[in-house]
């Protein structure tokens, strides 16, 4: 895991010092152990590493290959990057290091832009052909791993993080009114290749990018899981069978494939503690777990640690808990939000943001249960949809979007207005799907290739690789992904929701943590406002940044800044809160 960068002159103009500084230094907390820079006049690439396999310095970047006359700036990992070396050693190819950066190149060599195919991992990379000085920009299946990029007549700039990308295009950093609209209805969900900001696109999941020194040449979406049908036919039997001969796989593979030691992040919950429960059993290793815990207001608890320590203790972990104050979430409230590459209104955005601060002091490398819920059917909201009377677009959105439109509007002046686009958005994708799918199996779909993408993926790996953390997602294995697609979704929502990982889960966690009532991990103080927090919102609001962009309708903010608890979204989330981020977002990010 690191983070890349990169800028590609079509005018010919050589790169400036300046550019290369900020694109740098925008991408240096996701790689601290080491740095390097590519440049030939209107070419630059850029590297900070985060050492992970093959810590040596052979495995440097940009990794250049003297022979193939390639060049590579990579983010991610490549799971399967040893048996696909064994397969270009027989092809004739030899190797100088032992990491799987070089394997890319050699593959890229072999294969071509069909190389993606080949790789079972996470990955952004740009490949530098300097033979025909071409290059490849690529993003894997499920776009766990960012790569945005700015692209008109006189440059391509490309980069893991926004940061860069807005400051050295600030005379165009226009708020792109339909990405606002998704902003705001989708739970700060902006589908790609749109971001926020117009002139800024992010490379969709699954699709790859050819362009040379005249500009793009070609876009090709390379991976898609969409059409991947229903097999009503399957056994309980199989589908717990493969369920967890695919999972250990996963589990193994994430937990291995590392050159230094791999904890896991253990909230208590279901998704978590299996990952334990299976490192535990099947494989030998010591195993670090970490959880957080913030104060808890009214009935809003702020921990899960009865449950972390019980799962703990049952699998002899060596365990660490970090309880945050509300001075240190307070204090460190501004940070967040400035390591955010996109506005991200979930509160557990801090609370992965400041785990990770501790947890990085001790690991490198981490395991993470997000997309258990998406993947098995965990959410409330697909059992609500899916006991509807009528199970169409109206459904999904009653159930889902944070406001209908007509919010919206009162929510949102009206220089920033336009049609009822997250309404479009979903109609457009929901119609694409094979008829013979449910409504919720298209939502589940959706969930995976987009929604998921753009939330708790997204905010992973920006609040833990600010830090230098890597995270890994055992559930988000390709192989899992693609055979938990075959069952009904309406199998999935028995038991109220993830049945089949509980069924899986009775062979290895009591009943205590199978049976215990969904936790939507929450950090109360950004939830039930009152105090500095409150207060804090309410200067952003009433700022003269605020003011001067004139994003919100002044009566809608007085509104919620009397009522700061009254109002919510579907799922839950705090109105004034999510308006605050937004806000502040722009003036950290955008402003300075």
């Amino acid at each position: 895991m690191c983070g890349i960068c990169g800028e590609i002159r079509f005018d010919q103009k050589e790169i400036e010092k300046n550019s290369i500084d900020i694109m740098m230094q925008n991408i240096s907390r996701r790689g601290p152990d080491n740095k390097g820079v590519f440049l030939d006049k209107n070419i630059f690439l850029g590297h900070h590493r985060l050492s992970i396999i093959d810590v040596s310095n052979k495995s440097n970047q940009p990794f250049y290959d003297s022979k193939l006359k390639l060049t590579i700036v990579f983010n991610g990992v490549i799971y399967n990057y040893k048996k696909l070396k064994s397969i270009l050693i027989q092809k004739g190819y030899t190797f100088s290091s032992d990491g799987d950066t070089e394997v890319i190149i050699k593959a890229y060599d072999f294969f071509g832009e069909k190389c993606v195919n080949q790789l079972d991992g996470i990955f952004s990379f740009c490949i530098y052909d300097h033979n025909t000085m071409s290059f490849f920009l690529a993003r894997d299946k499920l776009g766990i791993k960012p790569l945005y990029y700015y692209y008109d007549k006189d440059c391509l700039r490309f980069s893991s993080s926004t940061k860069a990308l807005i400051k050295l295009s600030s005379k165009e950093n226009q708020i792109d009114i339909k990405s606002l609209h998704y902003q705001l209805t989708l739970h700060s969900v902006v589908p790609s290749p749109n971001t926020i900001i117009k002139g800024i696109k992010k490379l969709p999941p699954g699709n790859s990018i050819i362009f040379n020194l005249k500009g793009m040449i070609k876009q090709n979406c390379y991976y898609s899981f969409n059409d991947n049908l229903i097999d009503e036919k399957i056994s309980e039997y199989e589908i717990q069978d493969e369920i967890e001969r695919l999972l250990c796989l996963s589990i193994e593979k994430r937990l291995t494939i590392s050159d230094v030691p791999v904890g896991i992040l253990l909230s208590g919950g279901i998704d978590s503690s299996l990952i334990v429960a299976i490192a535990a059993k099947h494989f030998n290793v010591d195993i670090n777990t970490f959880s957080i815990g913030f104060s808890s207001i009214e009935q809003e608890i702020g921990d899960e640690y009865y449950y972390s320590d019980m799962v703990s203790k049952n699998f002899n972990t060596y365990h660490n808990k970090y309880s945050i104050n509300d001075n240190d979430l307070f204090e460190n409230l501004d940070d967040v939000i400035s390591c955010m590459s996109e506005p991200m209104v979930s509160q557990d955005s801090s609370a992965f943001y400041l785990l990770a601060k501790y947890v990085s002091q001790k690991q490198k490398v981490v395991l993470s249960g997000q997309g258990a819920d998406e993947l098995f059917g965990g959410y409330f909201w697909y059992k609500k949809i899916h006991d509807s009377k009528t199970h169409d677009l109206e459904t999904f959105s009653n159930n889902y979007f944070d406001r209908n439109h007509d919010d919206f509007c009162n929510t949102i002046t009206k220089k920033f207005q336009g049609e009822n686009f997250s309404y479009l958005l979903m109609k457009d994708l929901l119609s694409n799907y094979n008829d013979s799918l449910d409504l919720l199996d298209k939502i589940l779909r959706i969930d995976l290739s987009m929604l998921i993408v753009d939330d708790p993926v997204k905010r992973i790996d920006n609040m833990t690789m600010a830090w230098g953390l890597e995270t890994r997602v055992p559930y988000l294995d390709i192989d899992l992904v693609e055979f938990v697609l075959k069952i009904p979704a309406k199998l999935k929502i028995n038991d109220n929701g993830k049945y089949h990982l509980k069924k899986l889960s009775k062979k290895y966690l009591s009943e205590d943590i199978i049976k215990r009532e969904k936790f939507y991990f929450p950090v109360p103080p950004l939830k039930i406002i009152q105090g500095k927090f409150y207060q804090y919102m309410k200067d952003i609001l009433l700022s003269n940044q605020c003011r001067d962009r004139g994003l919100f309708e002044t009566n809608n903010i007085k509104s919620l800044l009397d009522n700061p608890n009254k109002y919510y979204t579907k799922l839950e989330g705090n109105k004034l809160w999510h308006l605050t981020l937004l806000e502040r977002w722009f003036q950290l990010n955008v402003d300075e």
